[in-house]
């Protein structure tokens, strides 16, 4: 199993209750396909850079997780299919960067 961390813009013009359901719906991709959801974080409404599908605001989501390449393709897939996500990207972690995803000291 590999190691990806993704980071998912969804519409913004959906409410609160629809967002946690599409976020809880791609965690679900992950798990059914025999994947592991290590870490979620939900980045909030966001000003895009530029207009995308005619939005000027997106919803940023990151998700850590391991799973085997082939279901990455399939994950990929059955997200750009789906109209509520406007942009995806994922990449491959090192094992180490998925272990504790702290923040660094800031010792004066």
């Amino acid at each position: 199993m590999q190691s990806y961390e993704s980071v998912i813009i969804l519409d913004s013009q959906l409410e609160d209750e629809p967002i946690e359901k599409e976020i809880t719906r791609i965690e679900g991709l992950i798990t059914a396909r025999k994947g592991e959801v290590i870490d979620t974080e939900r980045w909030g409404r966001k000003k895009l850079s530029y207009e995308m599908k005619g939005r000027q605001q997106g919803f940023y989501a990151l998700f850590r997780f391991k799973l085997e390449p082939k279901a990455l393709q399939e994950m990929s897939h059955t997200l750009k299919l789906n109209e509520r996500v406007l942009r995806q990207l994922t990449t491959q972690m090192k094992k180490h960067d998925l272990a504790s995803p702290e923040k660094p000291d800031q010792a004066s």
